[in-house]
């Protein structure tokens, strides 16, 4: 376990010397922010709710989605997947590690350094500068933390996954763009799913994604029951599960066709 802990204090201690990145990225994420809350005031002076949600609500969604988000920008899954790509993790197979937990360690290190060096400093100036709306009780609250936690989970299970595909498309751009957008799209990342049309949502609810995002702001907006909340952790954890699974069977068919790209 020591080790493990180890890898996840050399990531977050590797971030920091990206400062200016962060100071920039911050910045990046406050205009695109000022942009999304001007437009959805646009379209709540038609509505004072829409599906449920007031306008205040919907600016809660978003900043909680803008930071979240960031927690799951993690850079260790295009190190693994060029690492697969150069042939260059026939090295790390050499070390007496599990690099999925590895991988989980270094992903974990890196959301806490987003959640202490740029998330906190996001919330007060988003705090100070729009009026956001604080969860309906301690109950909501520690669910939310619970689903967030299962949130990154599921997130870094799919970072892994897509990591190794490359095992076979010797590619990481195509195969991370389309994750990237499936992922942005059904975790309700700029818009709750309860938005979508019927069918689109039920489909969205289907698959693992809406445990990322959508799930962890539904509870912690309280826009659903107390039932549905416990279906969602359950959800949450049977996907989190599901997914570690799947990563490691298809990491242990990839390592056995190891090759040296070009070589």
């Amino acid at each position: 376990m020591n080790v493990y802990l180890e890898f996840a204090k050399r990531s977050f201690q590797k971030l920091l010397a990206y400062r200016m990145s962060m100071a920039f990225r911050l910045i990046g994420f406050l205009v695109s922010l000022i942009v999304v809350y001007y437009l959805w005031k646009a379209i709540f002076i038609t509505s004072p709710t829409i599906e449920g949600y007031s306008f205040k609500m919907m600016i809660t969604y978003l900043i909680l989605s803008f930071a979240i988000n960031a927690l799951y920008d993690l850079p260790v899954e295009y190190e693994l997947a060029n690492k697969i790509i150069r042939g260059d993790v026939a090295m790390d197979l050499t070390k007496p590690v599990d690099l999925q937990g590895v991988f989980f360690a270094e992903s974990f290190g890196i959301s806490v350094n987003q959640l202490i060096i740029y998330n906190i400093a996001f919330l007060i100036i988003t705090a100070s500068l729009f009026k956001i709306q604080p969860p309906a009780s301690l109950t909501e609250f520690s669910f939310f933390v619970v689903s967030l936690l299962l949130g990154f989970i599921i997130m870094t299970a799919i970072g892994f996954i897509t990591a190794v595909i490359c095992f076979w498309t010797k590619d990481v751009w195509g195969i991370f763009f389309v994750k990237q957008a499936m992922v942005t799209f059904f975790a309700g990342a700029f818009i709750p799913l309860c938005f979508l049309p019927k069918w689109l949502e039920n489909i969205a609810m289907v698959l693992p994604f809406h445990g990322v995002i959508y799930s962890p702001l539904s509870i912690y907006l309280s826009t659903i029951s107390f039932y549905k909340m416990a279906n969602l952790l359950v959800n949450q954890t049977f996907w989190a599960i599901i997914l570690i699974v799947t990563g490691r069977m298809i990491w242990r068919v990839g390592i056995r066709r190891v090759v040296i790209q070009g070589g």
